[in-house]
């Protein structure tokens, strides 16, 4: 290419792209904008479309959210310590202790439980009052469930889906949505049910907030049941067949509205909850000024059309080509760092616009790849820290969190976690134990067997340490291995008494963790057992404390544990004859 190859690569792009295309402008100029007239039209209509469907996935996403949100709060509920036995005996007061402190402390201010009997009498309504921290707004003796989906759960009924349901209840500002599962005894009875629920109104303040969409809801016979607060038009009715076509979502239904002056149009989805159709909804979207040219009728000139396209393929492909291959260079360098791989770098490949763009990217990647080391590195150095200041309440188990943390990373990299998820036992394990902060040095520094009061002091420190950390902006898996690491797989752990699976894998894996530096530790009420007596006590509680599968890879990796253990150690441990205890710290 020589000289003239030279001078093209440096030429600002905008030259690049206007130089070929000049001539063609020229020559069919007046062709283009009758052309372009339709297809501004058509353009329009299919920005329109597209809108709708973006803001139709925005609302599904919502309400997807919330049902997903209510599921895990019902299993949450329904496995607390003692609420079957509270429902099978009618004991609201029973009940209202049980469930209080779990929707104090990790439910939503505007969640409402209620709680019916096998009979499918109302035991107990409640919810925490946002006036009064730590009460509750309580009704007790309702009389029966006024869940349409109620006499479904208690008579043991399923769907696809599962045994729990979905559905409304209520009117106006209190209209709800709901869903209620089963309470079930140890021989799998019904014994009553749990009902979560939410109003539409809350909702739809939550949809306002993340994509400050005006919607309103309406059931199957075009009835409103709820609206944004911010929607100031007036929804048009539909007859019967757009209603059905709404509903099912067999066709899109659209009608122009005008608000401020502004043109804005409405339309009209299916409303789904628990994958069926419940209703619809009327959603308020901007319409582009190009939607105004659909009421156009341009004639086409296919022929001239076609020879122009021609044209400009084979002119914008050679120009396409020339600027295209710099950008893709670009834009792989963005994925690379949008995934995380901030000693990534572009080539630059010219002098021009592009050319700069990328070496501006280049110096914008190195300066996030030295502020981002800089941000690990002080995080880290506050965990550790915060690490440090927990172990030190107890001189018996110094560095412990560290040796736990250590442990189990080698297991999760076992179970195939992946480089995120073993950050997050990392930083769960540095942690676990900061509810220890509120248990007395008394009963931490007690050298003999300590009394149930002091027992079930200790045993609340995974509660306190949730709480301690519920400002955290931290991923969910440490606040499971925080809440959780004292769980054991028979359901007889604490605080909640999970049982199997139910208990998150972060906290099956810790626990094993916790529990070998435990064993292998100094303690006042026994001296430290070696290795091998721990990896010992610790295979031997597979299936019962212990999740059989990470005793398995506990097993399997036995041999690089133990050669961790040994590097943490300050001097090798002893065999002692007194018998284990498979209790972690």
């Amino acid at each position: 290419m020589g000289v003239l190859g030279s001078l093209w690569r440096d030429l600002p792009v905008g030259r690049k792209i206007v130089a070929p295309y000049l001539v063609l402008t020229l020559l069919v100029g007046a062709l283009v904008s009758a052309v372009a007239t339709q297809q501004l039209a058509g353009e329009g209509a299919h920005q329109l479309s597209l809108l709708a469907l973006h803001e139709q996935d925005n609302l599904n996403t919502v309400f997807n959210a919330v049902e997903e949100r209510q599921l895990s709060e019902l299993r949450l509920l329904s496995a607390a310590d003692g609420v079957e036995p509270a429902i099978a005996t009618g004991n609201p007061a029973g009940l209202r202790a049980r469930l209080l402190p779990l929707i104090v402390d990790q439910l939503p201010d505007q969640v409402e439980v209620a709680v019916g009997n096998a009979q499918g009498h109302q035991l107990l309504s409640l919810r925490a009052d946002p006036q009064q921290p730590g009460g509750c707004i309580c009704q007790a003796g309702t009389g029966p469930m006024a869940y349409d989906r109620a006499a479904d759960v208690l008579a043991g009924r399923s769907d696809r889906y599962g045994s729990r349901f979905v559905g409304l209840y209520g009117a106006g500002v209190e209209r709800r949505l709901y869903t209620i599962g089963p309470v079930m005894d140890a021989g799998g009875a019904i014994v009553g049910a749990i009902a979560v629920s939410e109003t539409l109104d809350q909702i739809l303040a939550e949809l306002a907030q993340s994509s400050h969409l005006q919607v309103a809801l309406f059931d199957p016979q075009g009835d409103a049941l709820a609206s944004s607060a911010a929607l100031n038009v007036a929804v048009p009715s539909l007859d019967a067949r757009d209603r059905a076509a709404a509903v099912a979502g067999s066709s899109t239904v659209v009608r122009p509205v005008s608000a401020g002056g502004e043109s804005e149009a409405i339309v009209f989805v299916p409303w789904i909850l628990r994958y069926q159709p419940y209703g619809y909804v009327a959603m308020v979207v901007p319409t582009d000024p190009l939607a105004a040219a659909q009421a156009l009728v341009v004639p086409v000139i296919v022929g001239v059309c076609l020879a122009a396209l021609l044209l400009t393929v084979m002119v914008g492909s050679l120009v396409t080509r020339a600027i295209t291959s710099p950008l893709r260079e670009v834009l792989k360098a963005t994925a690379e760092v949008g995934e995380g791989h901030l000693e990534h770098r572009a080539t630059v490949r010219s002098g021009d616009e592009i050319g700069r763009l990328t070496a501006s990217f280049n110096a914008m990647t190195e300066l996030l790849q030295e502020r981002t080391s800089r941000l690990e590195r002080l995080s880290d150095d506050a965990l550790l820290s915060l690490s440090a200041t927990i172990d030190a309440r107890d001189r018996y188990t110094h560095r412990h969190s560290i040796r736990v943390a250590a442990y189990s990373h080698v297991l999760g990299r076992a179970a195939g976690l992946s480089r995120a998820e073993l950050e997050v036992i990392r930083r769960g394990c540095l942690v676990h134990d900061i509810g220890k902060i509120g248990v007395p040095d008394r009963v931490l520094a007690k050298a003999g067997p300590l009394e149930p009061d002091e027992l079930a002091e200790m045993r609340r420190h995974p509660v306190t340490g949730r709480r301690l950390l519920r400002g955290m902006a931290w991923e969910r898996g440490v606040y499971d291995i925080v809440l959780h690491h004292h769980e054991r797989w028979d359901g007889t752990g604490y605080p909640l008494q999970l049982m199997g699976e139910a208990i998150p894998k972060v906290a099956r894996i810790v626990a094993v963790a916790d529990a070998l530096d435990a064993l292998t530790s100094t303690r006042p009420y026994r001296p430290a057992h070696t290795f091998n007596r721990a990896a010992r006590e610790i295979i031997a509680g597979g299936g019962g404390q212990f999740d059989p599968a990470i005793v398995e890879l506990f097993a399997k990796h036995r041999a690089e544990i133990a050669e961790i253990w040994r590097s943490l150690q300050p001097r090798p441990a002893r065999e002692h004859s007194r018998p284990a205890l498979t209790v972690a710290s």
